[in-house]
């Protein structure tokens, strides 16, 4: 059994926020020492046909994923990681995205949920009767604070930990990362549904938060 080293939650250039081209991001999984990342770009799967092959050739893991907006009243009301997927799924109502989710054998997550600035779950008491996964560690929370809630929320309610940078450009990568005991992805899949996991990370610095922008605006279209 080998301990893995991922990074559950990384945008590419397929986000319109995001700067990584997939070779950067193979590029800093080594030089992280990273086993892998979750790619979670915003709202669509379309960094996977060339991120997956690059991943198989360096022998890095790759998992399928996905950052997903929940609407309510066409009001963004928290965001939902999907991983394990095979097909994107589109933002909507909560239930509906875990159907769509689930319909795929897909593993949940809850992203960020404390994070104010950033589409924190509003209904967290009643997503969790369907989603058992919490990120607990988010790089891009501007402070500790959100993250220490929600560690105290996942152990309250015996819910399985991750974390993940986050990260929007190449430097960000593996500021925080999954570790469990797992030797390829069906392991992985049952060490974070089954709560085997811990989480390691640092927050970022707040400068980071201009790569969103700057990429939005198409300054730099991917480093």
């Amino acid at each position: 059994m080998f301990r893995l080293r991922i990074d559950l939650h990384i945008h590419s250039c397929y986000s319109k926020d995001g700067l990584s081209s997939p070779k950067s991001i193979i590029r800093k999984i080594k030089e992280k020492q990273l086993t892998g990342v979750a790619i979670t770009d915003h709202n669509n799967c379309n960094a996977w046909k060339e991120l997956i092959p690059l991943g198989k050739k360096e022998n890095a893991l790759i998992v399928k994923g996905e950052e997903i907006k929940i609407k309510k009243q066409g009001r963004t009301v928290g965001e939902v990681l999907g991983y394990f997927m095979n097909k994107e799924v589109k933002p909507g109502p909560f239930e509906e995205v875990m159907d769509a989710l689930d319909s795929q054998g897909a593993v949940a997550a809850i992203a960020h949920p404390f994070d104010t600035f950033r589409n924190a779950f509003i209904d967290l008491d009643n997503a969790i009767k369907r989603v058992k996964v919490i990120e607990t560690f988010n790089s891009r929370c501007l402070t500790n604070g959100p993250n220490k809630k929600a560690a105290a929320f996942a152990k309250a309610h015996g819910l399985s930990a991750i974390a993940g940078s986050d990260g929007h450009a190449p430097q960000e990568i593996g500021n925080a990362f999954t570790e469990c005991n797992a030797g390829n992805e069906e392991e992985l899949r049952k060490a974070i549904a089954g709560g085997k996991t811990e989480v390691q990370g640092k927050i970022a610095l707040p400068l980071v938060h201009l790569f969103s922008p700057i990429a939005k605006l198409g300054l730099i279209k991917k480093l």
